[in-house]
């Protein structure tokens, strides 16, 4: 570990479960996260943003089973958030 150098992860929510799972840890505000569309109502993404949650909502829904779409939002994430950890809802 190279001190200095701050680490963290990035979440990807791809369902309304998966963000009532790690919403205590969203809620810290430590974290960047991406969401699928429809898993936050306009209501709860303008209160996350209020908080300062650093929150990113997709433009359009994402299948949790379209391995082609997840592989495609993980480039987009890393193209924003290089060599960072991404925390990947999934189903195995």
């Amino acid at each position: 570990m190279q001190y200095g150098v701050k680490f963290h992860m990035v979440i990807l929510v791809i369902t309304k479960e998966g963000f009532k799972e790690l919403e205590s840890i969203i809620d810290t505000g430590k974290y960047p996260v991406w969401v699928s569309d429809g898993v936050l109502s306009d209501k709860d993404l303008k209160s996350a943003w209020e908080r300062n949650i650093e929150l990113t909502n997709f433009t359009h829904a994402i299948n949790p089973n379209d391995n082609e779409a997840i592989d495609e939002l993980l480039s987009i994430i890393a193209d924003y958030h290089p060599a960072e950890r991404v925390w990947l809802e999934c189903v195995p």
